[in-house]
């Protein structure tokens, strides 16, 4: 601890501690991260209805966008080593844009699915590049604290993400979602070009495949391995208990409507406020221990999902987005540091495990949803975080402290 302490009183004299407005641009990154990937949740049954579609295949409109993430992930941060980190994620926040507006004009359900897909190919240029940017511009406890503020603001962005699309489809239609969330992602382009500051300690890869040849490497790490199943794990719990509890929370005896399900997200804000204590946690317990007490906060509020009220299903849902996001913040640093000189390509392949997971998120429980309902999805999810737990004990158990 003490150790960390120094560190972080070094960067601090270096001139790498997070200014205010760079603390600002690191938030809004991470909300860039996540507002479009799981923007459709509260839009399946529109969306169903208006495609002709069944809901349980509307939902591939949220696996198309994790599934282009995952395609995409290997590469994203080798084209980062070689064109510079803020170059590279400023395009792709300006291309997301684009292509979220075109969501807008979708004139089919395969053209939607399409858009969607391309979405995701864009999201590792933000998500991979800005993981690697903290990872290399700063180090110790100041890391640690960047990486916590960058994973609460991926949470705000899968609030955003979902009560605006919410609100907007109540109002205007499901089209006036992507437009919505379009005009966001022009005003993060605009916050990261002022504020996020230039690459400073930026190495140029010698060539755009540099990065992707460090993979084998990569594949050889059997820790680095480990937490790409553990980030598997995570998304696939969240993925599956906002989508499935959304569809619980739909039906009787509940009955919320669009806008409804789209304010229940409200509970992302919790983890905003609690994930960057997640640092703290980091640097006190070390990766395991946090990671098994967030495990425990999400197994808990599984639990609660289970009574049938609306009230203790919310509560339910914000215990285990918590644990899910302080978890995310012991993942994603160890990908980062355990990359070395080639840390870009090691967050690539976490974020590709990260994201398949994802997908099979949406889409693994359908049957058991539609066979038993929730309680059976919230069983499923239960042993994919004890499967993740078991992982942790293997491959952090002598773990790094920051």
């Amino acid at each position: 601890m003490a150790a960390t302490s120094t560190m972080g009183r070094a960067d601090e004299r270096t001139g790498t501690a997070l200014k205010p407005t760079e603390k600002t641009a690191v938030f809004l990154l991470g909300l860039c991260a996540l507002l479009n990937i799981y923007s459709t949740q509260p839009l399946l049954t529109e969306l169903a209805a208006t495609f002709r579609v069944p809901v349980d295949r509307a939902a591939w409109t949220i696996s198309a966008t994790t599934l282009g993430v995952a395609v995409v992930a290997p590469f994203a941060g080798s084209a980062s080593d070689y064109l510079g980190r803020k170059r590279v994620m400023l395009v792709a926040i300006g291309a997301s844009a684009v292509a979220t507006a075109a969501c807008a004009a979708a004139w089919n359900f395969e053209a939607l699915l399409a858009l969607r897909f391309l979405q995701g190919m864009l999201i590792p240029f933000v998500f991979a590049v800005a993981v690697a940017h903290i990872a290399e511009e700063h180090t110790g406890a100041t890391a640690v604290a960047a990486n916590a503020l960058y994973v609460s603001g991926t949470a705000f962005g899968g609030f955003c993400g979902r009560f605006l699309s919410g609100a907007a489809t109540a109002r205007y239609g499901w089209r006036a979602s992507f437009v919505v969330l379009a005009v966001v992602l022009l005003v993060v382009l605009a916050t990261t070009a002022a504020w996020l500051a230039p690459d400073r300690r930026f190495r140029r890869a010698r060539s755009p495949l540099a990065g992707v040849r460090g993979i084998g490497g990569h594949l050889r790490n059997p820790r680095l391995l480990g937490t790409c199943v553990i980030g598997a794990a995570i998304l696939f719990l969240q993925v599956g208990s906002f989508t499935f509890a959304g569809l619980h929370l739909q039906a009787p005896p509940f009955g919320l409507t669009t806008v409804q399900i789209g304010a229940v997200f409200a509970v992302f804000l919790v983890a905003v406020v609690v994930t960057p204590l997640a640092g703290t946690l980091i640097n006190r317990l070390g990766r395991l221990g946090t990671f098994v007490l967030a495990s425990a906060v999400s197994l808990a509020g599984l639990g609660l999902t289970l009574v049938p009220t609306t009230w203790t299903v919310i509560a339910g849902l914000a215990a285990s987005c918590t644990g899910v996001f302080c978890g995310q913040s012991c993942a994603t640093g160890y990908a980062a540091e355990s990359g070395g000189t080639a840390r870009s390509g090691a967050v690539g392949l976490y974020l590709t495990s990260y994201y398949l997971g994802g997908s099979l998120g949406a889409v693994a429980p359908a049957p058991l949803f539609a066979a038993a309902g929730w309680s059976a999805c919230a069983g499923l999810l239960a042993a994919v975080i004890g499967i993740s737990v078991a992982v942790a004990f293997a491959v952090w158990r002598k773990g790094v402290r920051e």
